[in-house]
């Protein structure tokens, strides 16, 4: 009887485990006909970057129909892109774009103009991890990171900081195998490491994911077995709830060219928390401080489809 009780309480504990970590259901949100590298999503239209052409395109909210936003010079491999904050001179509604041989473009809200805004000193085929540092520790700064992903070798990259007058200045340099997919900030709850970059760094069958300072000091808080690409912060809703644009997490395929979504309402307990997800096998983690530390925790997903090649991730509060 003694050991059916703790057998018991073992499958119990387990299963409250399991119970702790809700399962994400991911849905197609558009089909999009294109080879798809990342998403935008504004409080009017989707905006959709398609690889190695460099073109952009507008869709309304429900994801279809597209059309021709704007247009870069073709690179080929990845370009990413984000939305400007509107503040510390970055003017609202601007699209700031990263390039492979890093240029970073600024398109205006329209798509009327694509204007070179910067030039990274870097000689990497770079794969386009860009984000603006909304908490401040650098300086309000879009963040672009050098480095190329998908092999162990060249290893790491520099990260730099580029400035609303289009300014250039290093950070620092990190030396994981593979280079940086994208770049995340921290939010300010994050622990030890409020406010600081965080790199989602490809090694393709592995990668790791690396803080960054103010100061360029790093330290690897995770190691995974499969490239990490996409990364997000699942942020608070806001007091009035909205439901456009649809709240929750996007997530682009260049392989099946959808895009995949799940709703915030799924997400609220991560809150605080970074999002990663893996290029090829869709593998998903929640990413938390722990003390000084940090946990990485394996989210179960439902993912449309098999074959993945997940390249970019917006994520809408509500």
């Amino acid at each position: 009887m003694k050991l059916l009780g703790a057998l018991t309480a073992v499958l119990l504990a387990a299963s409250a485990a399991a119970a702790a970590v809700p399962k994400i259901e991911f849905r197609v949100y558009a089909d999009t006909g294109i080879r798809l590298v990342d998403v935008l999503v504004t409080s009017s239209r989707v905006l959709y970057v398609e690889n190695t052409t460099n073109t952009v395109y507008s869709a309304p909210l429900s994801g279809a129909p597209l059309t021709t936003f704007a247009q870069m010079p073709k690179e080929v491999e990845e370009t990413r892109c984000r939305l400007s904050p509107g503040t510390h001179g970055f003017a609202p509604g601007d699209i700031y774009c990263h390039a492979p041989d890093n240029t970073i473009y600024r398109i205006s809200a329209d798509g009327s103009s694509v204007q070179t805004f910067a030039h990274l000193p870097d000689t990497s085929v770079s794969d386009g991890a860009l984000a603006f540092d909304t908490v401040g520790k650098l300086g309000y700064a879009l963040i672009a990171a050098g480095g190329r992903s998908g092999g162990t070798t060249p290893m790491g990259g520099t990260v730099y900081a580029i400035g609303a007058n289009g300014a250039v200045r290093t950070i620092g340099t990190y030396a994981a195998p593979g280079g940086a997919d994208e770049v995340a900030v921290a939010p300010s709850s994050f622990g030890t490491g409020a406010g600081q970059l965080v790199l989602s760094v490809d090694a393709g069958s592995s990668g790791a994911l690396v803080l960054m300072d103010a100061q360029g000091r790093t330290r690897t808080i995770a190691t995974l077995p499969d490239g990490p690409n996409p990364i997000v912060v699942v942020q608070a809703p806001p007091r009035h709830p909205r439901t456009t644009p649809p709240p929750g997490l996007y997530v682009t395929d260049t392989a099946s060219h959808d895009v995949f979504f799940a709703p915030a309402s799924q997400l609220r307990p991560y809150v605080g928390d970074l999002i990663v997800g893996s290029e090829v096998k869709g593998i998903f983690w929640a990413v938390q401080p722990r003390g000084k530390g940090f946990r990485t925790v394996r989210l179960p997903v439902t993912l449309p489809g098999t074959g993945f090649n997940l390249e970019g991730a917006a994520y809408v509060a509500g």
